[in-house]
């Protein structure tokens, strides 16, 4: 028999049957449970959740008023690091794979033995514990709310490890010490940065440049300034970005890419806190704080020559977060094209009230490489197509088709073919609906790709596995 008796975190128990509830009751008290409490009315859990927040959540699928996977999306995004063990007599794959899918820790099936009921507590309570770990060592506390939500608010998510990252910002703000920001390209690295600058409190100015572009000359004078006959053409004295963000933040972007000789004087002025301005002899105090970004691994350039200096990593690094690719928050994808679609209409003057489900389905499949970025590209594109106030795939599908990219699109390539409605009604017979084109696409893709999936699915746009899972559809 498992022993629990030595944690203090509470297990709450959901589920619209008393009898349910209280024969998981009693085999939790004779694993040694001590703290236990069990919800009947699932609309009710919020309240549970906000007074106690160390807990591990075992979950009914099939309850009235709020269902199991409702429950389970409003906890993963309002309590993100509960852990929710499903428990359910729905034996359906496509359920728990669906369930896991939405930020399920486990997914039992009724009815539960005991030792896989204490094993999945066990493994609950590990992470649990691991967790507990790493935000002590931190210094950070995960209670349900912010202390300065509205300092994310540009910040469009409801995923839990953006939610994490969130707090992590919050105790890391006042420290004063530098922060690297690793992400892709279009990840949002600069917004991150501003949020560090605004719940920091700092006095001073956020002030950015992207220094990917600059010689080391004109990096120093950027960054440091110029007195007056410091170089031809300095024909007076010029504050450089320091001093213009006087005890602010200076936020340096794709820092990957700074050169060998402004490494070794940025490594100067964060070793030292004093620079020199071009031309001048006389040190100037740094009162800003140092917040760099890349979409390059720092770490495995400087284990490669003098492509990054190991030294300074370390001290850009002292606070380190990592965005994550949207691909890894597809959760997302909703709110981003929503909030990007009513900007782009606002900026448009058209008024669109609602999004195609098809468009989100679409957007779902792809692996977005340039981010919200590449997002952003798209919606707007389809906005300042649409003639309607609802905002569809077609114009999006267009600009992913690679048979509509060419030298003249009025004349298409040999053997490629124009999609237009009289051409769609030759093919099917009649217009056919999203499912039929989607069906067509991928036929025709594998045919051109030889029936390799992997060459297929990249002209479609979307993984392997969602080609194959569609794939699988299909058979009967």
């Amino acid at each position: 028999m498992n022993n629990f008796s030595t944690t203090d975190t509470r297990v709450i128990l959901v589920d619209d049957d008393q009898s349910e509830l209280d024969a998981y009751s009693f085999l939790l008290l004779s694993m040694g449970v001590k703290h236990i409490t069990t919800v009947i009315d699932s609309r009710t859990l919020t309240q549970v959740l906000e007074k106690y927040h160390s807990s591990v959540l075992f979950l009914d699928l099939n309850m009235p008023h709020k269902s199991g996977k409702e429950v389970l999306v409003d906890v993963r995004e309002q309590f993100p690091h509960t852990p929710v063990i499903i428990c359910t007599a729905n034996s359906d794959i496509e359920m728990a794979v669906e369930c896991l899918k939405l930020g399920a820790h486990d997914y039992l099936v009724k009815p539960i033995n005991v030792n896989t009921f204490g094993s999945a507590l066990r493994n609950a309570l590990e992470i649990c514990n691991l967790r507990n770990e790493v935000m002590t060592l931190k210094g950070l506390s995960f209670g349900r709310n912010l202390n300065t939500p509205h300092h994310f608010s540009s910040i469009i998510t409801k995923n839990p490890v953006m939610a994490g990252l969130f707090h992590y910002i919050e105790s890391i703000a006042s420290s004063g010490q530098p922060v690297l920001i690793l992400g892709e390209t279009g990840s949002g690295k600069e917004l991150f940065a501003k949020a560090i600058h605004d719940v920091s409190g700092a006095s001073g100015q956020f002030v950015a440049i992207d220094v990917s572009g600059l010689d080391d000359t004109l990096f120093s004078d950027t960054l440091f300034g110029h007195k007056k006959g410091a170089y031809t053409g300095a024909d007076k004295n010029r504050s450089g970005l320091i001093e213009t963000a006087g005890q602010g933040t200076i936020f340096l972007d794709e820092i990957g890419d700074l050169n060998p000789s402004s490494q070794v004087k940025l490594l100067r002025l964060l070793q030292e806190g004093i620079y020199y301005p071009l031309g001048d002899d006389q040190p100037q105090n740094c009162r800003a704080r140092i917040i760099t970004a890349t979409n390059k691994k720092l770490n495995t350039l400087s284990g490669r020559g003098n492509e990054f200096r190991v030294d300074l990593y370390y001290r850009l690094s002292t606070h380190l977060i990592q965005i994550p690719p949207l691909r890894e928050r597809k959760e997302d994808l909703p709110l981003l094209a929503d909030h990007l679609t009513r900007k782009a209409a606002n900026s448009m003057g058209k008024k669109i009230s609602t999004i195609r489900q098809s468009l989100l389905d679409l957007l779902s499949e792809l692996s977005f490489p340039g981010n919200i970025r590449e997002l952003k590209t798209y919606i707007y594109d389809a906005v300042a197509q649409c003639h309607t106030d609802e905002l569809s795939e077609h114009a999006i599908l267009d600009r992913l088709n690679p048979e509509q990219t060419g030298p003249d699109p009025g004349t298409p390539a040999p053997g490629a073919l124009k999609l237009d409605v009289l051409a769609l009604e030759t093919i099917f017979g009649h217009f056919p609906t999203l499912s039929e084109l989607t069906r067509y696409a991928i036929e025709q893709s594998l045919k051109k790709a030889g029936n390799n999936q992997s060459k297929a699915a990249k002209a479609l746009g979307i993984s392997k596995q969602a080609l194959s899972k569609r794939l699988k559809k299909r058979t009967p």
